[in-house]
């Protein structure tokens, strides 16, 4: 199993049992949102992922987003297309309790504008936003199925075989800062034990937010990889 597709699978596992410590601990809603650019070339892909780092963090200082949010968890994936790359940050947010009561609800044309202002830069339609809302409206036994057949396949397969996708000059884009927590997950992150769990009692089933998740989660490569891979051909 090569090294970056099994740090993925291992993120998605460790990210249910975050999730399903801090629905345990505290009332909030979770969100995804994926910030991203497009058609970046090869020779501005540092600039712009520090123009993208960069922006996050302004993003998330914004008055609008903090009073609504309580930490994320975020993962840089970039896509290759031949020599054009396209950075995506994955996001999952939980967000305060009332956030889709009144003022706190941030639409979607507004995440929109607001990581257009965080990233200072033109034209806007580089830019790419989406946003998913994890109400636990998926099949809940498909997604605990894909765990306990994802487990058995982490548990028997080596460590970190070199991804053969990946030239030298790629490999030098993936040894960025590839993940962060912050805030209430953070402080969560260091409570629990950082190790994989094989076994599927240490995985709360009936948490419909964190099986949504993880569903999720699966698409979400650390790392670089060429357009069309993805974590979830792992399975057969």
């Amino acid at each position: 199993m090569p090294g970056t597709w099994r740090r993925s699978l291992e993120l998605a596992f460790f990210n249910h049992r975050l999730i399903s410590e801090v629905n345990r601990v505290k009332q909030v809603n979770w969100l995804t949102v994926d910030l991203g650019l497009r058609e970046v070339e090869y020779a501005h892909i540092n600039e712009e992922l520090d123009r993208m780092l960069i922006g996050l963090n302004r993003l998330f200082k914004y008055k609008r987003v903090k009073q609504s949010t309580l930490g994320y968890f975020r993962m840089l994936d970039i896509k290759k297309d031949e020599d054009v790359y396209h950075p995506t940050i994955h996001i999952l947010l939980p967000t305060i309790k009332s956030y889709f009561q009144g003022r706190y609800y941030i639409k979607y044309d507004e995440w929109m504008a607001l990581w257009h202002k965080a990233l200072d830069m033109n034209p806007e339609n580089q830019l790419s936003v989406n946003v998913n809302v994890l109400n636990g409206k998926c099949d809940q036994q498909e997604a605990a199925s894909k765990m306990e057949q994802l487990l058995i396949q982490l548990h028997g397969e080596p460590d970190g075989k070199p991804d053969r996708t990946q030239t030298d000059r790629d490999t030098g884009l993936a040894s960025r800062r590839l993940i962060g927590y912050s805030r209430l997950l953070k402080e969560e992150t260091d409570r629990l034990p950082p190790e994989i769990g094989y076994n599927m009692n240490q995985y709360n089933i009936h948490d419909d937010i964190a099986n949504c998740a993880f569903k999720s989660m699966l698409h979400w490569y650390p790392g670089v990889r060429k357009e069309g891979n993805n974590p979830i051909h792992l399975v057969s």
